[in-house]
């Protein structure tokens, strides 16, 4: 009688995959994190976004709100820390801009009254504890349940997240501008959803698809909340820097708009970043048609079949916003994948009423990061082996290019089951929102 081979891995179900993915992932970032600790210093890469934070709000402290915006005044305070990859005495040094509203600087202003590494230590620490609160929050607000520790587990070590944490970034506060507006949305609170999507001028480039939208779906009040956060941002923020302060900041969105030092566009999520990359090896005119065609399809596609009205169903609503919010990411000009996060509160919302397709929510959590190890994997054999290529524009890349396909792919499968007849009440439409939790 033959004797049974007994193969590694056959019997593992799919939860077990996730667990051995889960796991291989925390190694990872332990890793990566402690190869950064050891081997370069803060600034370069690991907190890279926040080091022009900090250096913005010891600006303020020591000169003005309006000097944040001042490129003299930044490259005189980023020098000595950007040192890793630029000469202090050297005149070619470029500083990083600082493209946000002084409001969303505000909270710099303390933060640089300590040193840079602590700092970031307890920056990092509010933007942990703060998403985890949130998300235990806005899941007992919609389902009346505890939050799966599993699904808080594939939350945080997912990319985008990951990536927000290591460079520092703002990105928790769009991801709880996004559930608050979408909680408000679906209990009928209007005003208050406009004033939370007032949160996104932070990343104003956001709005892109949202207010078009909101503008379909005749939700007036809604904007009229949106508008009235508008200008009390914009007020506060005009009397904090002034008419000069505030071309200056033009100034530099218009320049991070066309491709500055710190916009970094072949390693971004969007139809920008695929024609930039085509045009390297073909011509800017293919570039350009690719952007442009890919682009208006893209918002097409999107306002066209979200238009449809769904009464008194939240589920479709949610999946509507899940679109949008996916197709913004791939046409807006500047995304990153880290700005993903505000794909978090609708598809958290979704996985509770069980309608959002697990399999895909399992690739937006892992794809990106394996193809992040894999791409490591290859720079270090590379290395090693002193191959004479550069290996970061690559891993951009294919960062990038993941998360842009991935956005692609949720825009289609929102499509399609927002599209899905009316008839009747779909699963988890019922009295109670959650029908049975996701990995309990």
């Amino acid at each position: 009688m033959k004797k049974k081979t007994f193969l590694p891995f056959q019997s593992m179900t799919r939860k077990s995959w996730e667990n051995l993915a889960l796991a291989l992932l925390i190694t990872f970032y332990i890793l990566q994190m402690g190869l950064y600790l050891f081997n370069t210093n803060i600034c370069q890469p690991l907190a890279f976004d926040y080091c022009a934070y900090w250096s913005a709000g010891k600006i303020i402290n020591q000169n003005s709100f309006a000097d944040i915006y001042n490129l003299d005044l930044l490259t005189q305070y980023q020098k000595d820390i950007y040192i890793q990859n630029n000469d202090s005495d050297s005149i070619s040094f470029r500083p990083v801009e600082i493209p946000y509203l002084p409001i969303f600087v505000l909270p710099f202003k303390f933060l640089s009254m300590v040193g840079l590494s602590f700092s970031y230590v307890i920056w990092t620490l509010i933007n942990f504890i703060g998403l985890i609160c949130y998300l235990r929050y806005f899941t007992k607000k919609v389902s009346s349940h505890p939050l799966p520790i599993r699904l808080l587990l594939m939350i945080l070590l997912s990319l985008p997240v990951f990536i927000n944490f290591h460079e520092g970034q703002l990105n928790v506060w769009l991801c709880i501008c996004a559930g608050e507006f979408l909680r408000a949305i679906l209990t009928d609170k209007p005003y208050k959803a406009g004033a939370w999507l007032g949160g996104w001028l932070l990343k104003p480039q956001l709005l892109i698809l949202i207010i078009p939208f909101l503008l379909i779906k005749r939700s007036m009040k809604v904007l009229s909340g949106f508008i009235i956060a508008t200008v009390v941002t914009l007020t506060i923020s005009f009397g904090l820097i002034k008419k000069a302060g505030f071309i200056n900041l033009i100034n530099i969105l218009l320049k991070s708009a066309g491709g500055g030092v710190t916009s970094i566009p072949l390693a971004m999520m969007n139809w920008r970043m695929l024609g930039e990359h085509i045009a390297s090896f073909s011509s800017p005119i293919i570039g350009w048609a690719i952007i442009i065609i890919g682009s208006v399809v893209t918002v097409t596609l999107s306002l066209t079949f979200f238009k449809k009205r769904i009464l008194q169903n939240p589920t479709r609503y949610a999946i509507a916003i899940l679109g949008i919010f996916a197709a913004t990411g791939a046409v807006t000009w500047h995304a990153h994948l880290h700005m993903s996060m505000i794909l978090i509160p609708p598809m958290v919302f979704l996985l509770l009423k069980n309608e959002l397709n697990k399999k895909l929510f399992a690739v937006w959590i892992f794809m990106p990061s394996l193809i992040q190890i894999i791409g490591y994997t290859i720079s270090a054999y590379i290395k090693i082996d002193n191959l004479p290529i550069n290996i970061s524009p690559i891993l951009g890349f294919a960062r990038g290019f993941t998360g842009f396909i991935l956005n692609l792919f949720i825009l289609c499968w929102a499509i399609v089951h927002y599209s899905r007849s009316n008839e009747g009440r779909p699963k988890g439409d019922n009295e109670n929102l959650l029908t049975k939790p996701y990995l309990t």
